[in-house]
C-alpha cells in the first residue's frame, strides 16, 4: 500500500509540475512576466521536493520515476487540451 501512494504522490507532483512549467511558457508567450515569475517561485518548491526525494532514495525505484513521467506528460496534456485560454 506504501508504495501505491508513492507512486500516487509522484504522479500527482509530476502532474502539478509540468500543468505550471506550460503555464509559465504560455504566460511568457503572452507577455505577462509577474504571473510567470510566480509560477517560477512555486515550480522551484517542486523541484526541490523531487529532488531531495531522489537523492535520498537511489534504490532501484523505476516504477515511481514512471509514475512521475506520466504525471509530467498527463499534466502538459491537460493544460494543452482542456485549459481554455
Amino acid at each position: 500500500m506504501d508504495f501505491i501512494l508513492q507512486a500516487l504522490l509522484f504522479a500527482g507532483v509530476g502532474f502539478v509540475e509540468m500543468f505550471l512549467a506550460t503555464q509559465r511558457t504560455y504566460w511568457i508567450s503572452k507577455d505577462q512576466s509577474k504571473g510567470a515569475a510566480l509560477l517560477v517561485f512555486f515550480e522551484n518548491f517542486i523541484a526541490f521536493f523531487v529532488i531531495y526525494q531522489v537523492a535520498n532514495n537511489l534504490q532501484n525505484n523505476w516504477p515511481i520515476f514512471i509514475a512521475y513521467s506520466l504525471g509530467n506528460s498527463f499534466g502538459t496534456f491537460v493544460n494543452l487540451e482542456k485549459v481554455p485560454f
